[in-house]
């Protein structure tokens, strides 16, 4: 069985797009709509118990009507009369338009504020004082109404104040009425509407944050729950990638010829190397951020970095066992010093960097100059550059140059579980993963 590289990534990729999640991720959807649905129950069942406190409030106030009709007895004191109807008849709104029942008691509060300012602008006296006068003693409808439409406290307790300060200014100064009166008009409409607007913004505002608790206790647990099923699918996946390779792998073993038994030989290796690779970082327990690495060998780097277009910013915060660390800094002062030193001709230098899968790092650095042979230049010096990219080919990192007379050099430091896959064998490793 002829089995080459092209054939396993395309039973691979065949293998892998056909694995579909079977997670319903409609359900965590559902979950947040459970949760604004309870909400959506409680805000229609507040804005009843609100209304209804609204309407029954005002029909106990009749006396107090009856006992100002005769101040209310011309055309301004009956749109005076109406316009109050129309506000406490606000509290309906959760029946006709329970979706829009905020806006409605903020429409029928602000229709009361303007009953209110024409009888203040308009009262003459005798008021009476026992009962109270109509438009004060309907005044918590308008303070219940503004407090359940108002989306905070503070302005609703303004409101309460400054409207109360009116009435008090209206009775004591056009009403005529008796200070002590007015003192005890003035402390019911201002202590009855401080009651009111903390009473219902206090009940909305705790349920609020209880609803939003258990908004997120669910999101919680829905994700919790994608998150294991992505896992059990992941090693299913992971199960049926086993499977495939290695059915492939012992096919290519198997065979005769000399592509299945390359094949062989570098699946081998690169498996060899990949465990190698796993066993080596659970080994290193000193994992630091690369940045702080190059900030270290600053005065390494810094003479040489001058020279280059460099953006090392990708990689800074990226952690990397520190020997790890160690030796690509290395590797990469002795390129840029190979680039500067013997790149001759070069107008374009840059160092570039960037994350490598999940626990790996890629540093490019390219000059236009007139290249070098690394063979000849490690023979001719101090060793220093082959000393550097044997260390990091040892902590299983690679090193690839590719460097040509007038074409200029690229030199690629990469490390991490990506960068070992397809590397070149060394001897002892190609031979240890023969079968």
């Amino acid at each position: 069985m002829n089995v080459t590289g092209p054939a396993l990534r395309r039973r691979i990729g065949v293998l892998s797009t056909s694995v579909i999640s079977r997670w319903p991720r409609a359900g965590v959807a559902d979950s947040g709509r459970i949760v604004s649905a309870g909400m959506r129950r409680f805000d229609r069942l507040f804005d009843l118990i609100v209304g209804g406190f609204g309407i029954l409030y005002a029909l106990q106030t009749a006396d107090s009507l009856v006992a100002g009709l005769p101040s209310l007895s011309n055309p301004l004191g009956v749109a005076i009369i109406v316009l109050v109807c129309i506000g406490v008849a606000a509290g309906v709104g959760p029946l006709v338009a329970p979706a829009h029942a905020a806006r409605v008691f903020l429409v029928g509060a602000a229709v009361y504020g303007v009953a209110l300012l024409l009888w203040a602008h308009t009262v003459t006296p005798p008021v009476p004082v026992n009962p109270m006068p109509w438009l004060i003693a309907v005044w918590p409808v308008g303070a219940a109404y503004l407090a359940r439409g108002s989306r905070t406290l503070f302005v609703p307790i303004v409101i309460a104040t400054a409207v109360s300060a009116v009435a008090s200014v209206a009775l004591r100064f056009r009403g005529d009425v008796a200070a002590p009166d007015v003192a005890v008009d003035s402390l019911f409409m201002t202590g009855l509407a401080l009651v009111l607007v903390l009473l219902l913004g206090t009940v909305r505002h705790r349920v609020v944050a209880a609803a939003l608790a258990q908004q997120c206790s669910v999101d919680s647990f829905a994700a919790a729950q994608l998150e294991e099923a992505t896992e059990q699918e992941r090693k299913r996946t992971d199960a049926l990638l086993h499977d495939a390779v290695l059915t492939t792998f012992l096919s290519a073993a198997s065979a005769d010829d000399d592509d299945a038994e390359e094949l062989a030989s570098r699946m081998a290796a690169n498996s060899l190397r990949v465990l190698l690779h796993v066993n080596a970082v659970g080994r290193s327990e000193d994992a630091v951020p690369f940045g702080q690495i190059v900030a270290d060998h600053r005065d390494q780097l810094g003479a040489w970095l001058s020279r280059f277009d460099h953006d090392l910013a990708a990689v800074e915060v990226v952690m990397l066992p520190e020997n790890v660390a160690r030796a690509l800094v290395d590797m990469l002062a002795h390129s840029l010093a190979n680039s500067v030193q013997h790149a001759e001709g070069a107008t374009r230098r840059t160092v570039r960097a960037h994350q490598l899968g999940s626990d790996g790092i890629r540093i490019v650095i390219e000059d236009d100059g007139c290249g070098f042979d690394p063979e000849a230049l490690g023979q001719r010096g101090s060793g220093g550059g082959s000393e550097s990219s044997r260390a990091l080919r040892a902590l299983e990192g690679r090193v690839d140059i590719d460097t040509a007379a007038e074409t200029g050099t690229r030199i690629v430091l990469s490390w991490g579980s990506v960068a070992i896959v397809g590397t070149e064998l060394l001897v002892e490793q190609e031979d240890r993963a023969r079968p």
